[in-house]
């Protein structure tokens, strides 16, 4: 019962009004907060922010009245309504704190249970899901202590944890060789690092360069011993200042050791990014022409092609704010191109990754400010940003070969250090902790790692090297279904339940969210949605996805099974 658990009850309970059905509908959830899932829970620190703009969060509507079984459940207000949020296009875009939205979504949630909580036949179960079993044609689904028996099952667990890789293993085994050591193998919740928040004479090893990264860095670094003090309120530039001495040094590093990029500053020049309405039709109607066909292809050309001649027009009309050059519209098309080919393809109007991290940072804080000339790929980021609804919408449960939908999905994932982006004043917060000498970037490119009594040696190609008794491993698991390693998913696995719809994604399901089962074996009445059907579906981990199309698919689809039956 996370956002999405929650929309689809929403939207369930919406079409069982309508056909005047009234199943037996109990929830399972073990979080003390439901509506939140582990990402918008509640009780996280402040330090944990969202990165996606407040204004962007318009696309969290308003649950209208529903009618249901003779009680009424009231209108809720959406998320802009709820926080009274206005802003001016010209003013810096707000990104909240994470719990500000796990509060508005416990109680959305808290409102459908307090009528629902009337009926004998809703019932919120607050247990962990062990197993589910297929015994003729019902679902045992089992807690610790009790089992129960369903005619059909909707799963939105979201991220589950996956095997450890090959490094993290022989890390678990260092670590269990010398108890001075520490390892964290996941960033959350933040709140378990408390036993190394207040040491302040301590190397840190950061894995991972990410989102996840910086809510560490700053739940490390926002205590008595110092803060972050933003000093221009135009720019966010920040400085950190230390109110006790501290010895303190967060050595992030990642394979590529790129950073990320920020979102731009406000409205006004984010919509210089903005692709038209023609545009995104023209993008649609490109992608579903193929996506929809059962026709064999070998290339995501169908999908780079528009992309390519759309954001060609954005950067021409960037005019003066874009890097000078004489390219004609077909031209820069080849040049967008080449680079959705090849991350390292080089050229004057992209960014050159080979100067200084620090540098990098700062570059592309000045563009998303419009301080200086935009490179071609931060535009490039951009454009791809406003165009990802368009695309989850259209290539989704597409009818291509797997292998296209992992290479469609492959560039998505690229693309994120662009358009998941933070907010600039997230990116001004590193620059702060290299300043003061807190944070450095000097592994931060795949450095070489030893393990060594005092805990993890990195070397850089400089032949500089520094070692880290604590290790924080930053890096989120992909939904890859044949890793994942909770027993729930293994068990479904075990009883051919759900199948993979490519070896390195996710559970195959049908457009109404039900998954597809072996053709000699009868269909499941399972239905899953979100992060576990990456591959089905694309874009599962934007929260604006929690509350889209696809949960309403599937409730239309079960209330039409039920009245079929």
């Amino acid at each position: 019962m996370g956002p999405r658990g929650l929309y689809a009850l929403e939207s369930l309970l919406t079409e069982l009004s309508k056909a005047r059905e009234r199943p037996i509908i109990h929830i399972f959830d073990a979080t003390s907060s439901p509506g939140t899932g582990n990402v918008w829970d509640k009780s996280q620190p402040d330090s944990n922010w969202i990165n996606i703009t407040e204004r962007a969060l318009a696309g969290i509507e308003k649950r209208p009245q529903i009618n249901y079984s003779n009680v009424i459940i009231g209108e809720f207000p959406s998320y802009h309504e709820w926080c009274q949020f206005s802003q001016n296009s010209d003013k810096p875009d707000s990104f909240s704190a994470r719990n500000k939205l796990g509060n508005y979504l416990n109680a959305r949630y808290k409102s459908l249970e307090v009528v629902l909580n009337e009926l004998e036949s809703f019932k919120f179960i607050k247990a962990e899901v062990r197993s589910i079993n297929l015994k003729d044609q019902k679902l045992e689904i089992a807690t610790h202590n009790k089992v129960w028996t369903y005619d059909d099952l909707l799963l939105t667990i979201g991220h589950q944890s996956t095997m450890p890789s090959d490094q993290l293993k022989k890390w678990q085994s260092h670590v269990a060789s010398y108890k001075s050591l520490t390892l964290f193998e996941n960033a959350y919740p933040v709140t378990q690092l408390n036993i190394v928040k207040d040491k302040t004479n301590i190397n840190i090893g950061l894995r991972g360069f990410g989102l996840a990264m910086i809510d560490v860095m700053r739940y490390l670094t926002i205590n008595d011993f110092g803060n972050f003090k933003v000093i221009n309120k135009d720019t966010f530039e920040t400085i950190y200042y230390k109110s006790k001495v501290q010895e303190l040094k967060l050595i992030p590093f990642s394979l590529d050791g790129l950073p990320l990029v920020p979102k731009p500053l406000n409205e006004s020049i984010d919509l210089w990014y903005q692709p038209t309405k023609e545009e995104l039709d023209f993008f649609k109607s490109e992608i579903e022409a193929v996506s929809q066909q059962s026709t064999e292809i070998d290339s995501i050309d169908f999908l780079t092609n528009p992309f390519a001649k759309i954001t060609s027009r954005v950067y021409l009309d960037l005019k003066g704010k874009g890097i000078a050059n004489s390219l004609s519209p077909s031209d820069l098309e080849r040049l967008i191109l080449s680079w959705l080919t090849d991350e390292n393809f080089s050229h004057p109007l992209i960014q050159d990754h080979n100067i200084s991290t620090y540098k990098l940072i700062q570059n592309y804080i000045n563009m998303a400010l419009g301080t200086i000339p935009i490179s071609l790929d931060f535009c490039i980021g951009q454009v791809w940003r406003h165009c990802q609804p368009t695309l989850y919408k259209g290539f989704s449960h597409a009818k291509v070969n797997t292998d296209i939908i992992e290479k469609v999905i492959a560039l998505d994932e690229r693309s994120k250090r662009y358009s998941y982006g933070p907010p600039i004043e997230s990116m001004q917060q590193v620059l702060a902790l290299i300043d003061a000498d807190i944070l450095t970037l000097d592994f931060v490119t795949d450095p070489n790692i030893d393990l060594v009594a005092e805990g993890w040696t990195l070397t850089n190609s400089e032949s500089k090297s520094v070692t880290c008794s604590v290790m924080i491993n930053s890096v989120l698991d992909a939904p890859k279904l044949l890793d994942i390693n909770t027993p729930l998913i293994k068990n479904l696995l075990q009883n051919d339940l759900i199948q993979p719809i490519h070896s390195k994604l996710g559970i195959e399901t049908s457009p109404d969210g039900y998954v597809i089962t072996p053709e000699d074996k009868d269909d499941v009445p399972i239905a899953v949605l979100g992060r576990l059907a990456k591959g089905s579906v694309i874009g599962v981990d934007a929260i604006l996805e929690c509350f889209g199309p696809r949960i309403e698919d599937w409730a239309k689809a079960y209330v039409s099974k039920l009245k079929s039956n």
